[in-house]
């Protein structure tokens, strides 16, 4: 869905009535190179788990667990905190841009949606420059 609109409101209000579908796909966020390397993949959707290191901002160089994606394109991160003046925390929320993964969220026990977008990815090659599926012969059928 593309926006026509340069005014903010409307972009936002077209960011919130995304369908889960293509909000997932914004929010998508790079893969450390050593992952990128052993999957064959670029981006993945965060998922609540995950390990990820910012890499602008304030909290630069952090590390730490995802522990909350907000619709509007951001997420916490654990060990991101600021302190109030009355001596509460607050996680604040970082834009998935600044964000890449390092480590999914259960590594032992994959997630069954995310290895099936994984696989997918990795046969189509789009995490590469050339395509890695299987070449079909004129007259083959598809099943």
């Amino acid at each position: 869905m593309k926006v026509k609109s340069v005014q903010p409101k409307k972009q936002r209000k077209a960011l919130f009535n995304y369908r889960n579908d293509q909000r997932s796909k914004l929010l998508s966020t790079r893969v450390a190179d050593f992952l990128r390397e052993e999957y064959g993949i670029k981006k993945l959707p965060l998922r609540v788990g995950d390990q990820v290191r910012v890499l602008r901002g304030e909290f630069k160089d952090f590390e730490g667990e995802i522990i909350a994606v907000v619709k509007n394109q951001r997420a916490q991160v654990k060990e991101c905190v600021f302190d109030k003046n009355d001596g509460t925390q607050f996680h604040p929320s970082i834009h998935i841009s600044k964000l890449i993964i390092t480590k999914f969220g259960d590594e032992r026990k994959m997630d069954p949606w995310r290895a099936r977008i994984i696989e997918r990815k990795a046969l189509y090659g789009f995490g590469t420059d050339e395509l890695k599926a299987p070449k079909k012969e004129k007259g083959e059928e598809t099943k």
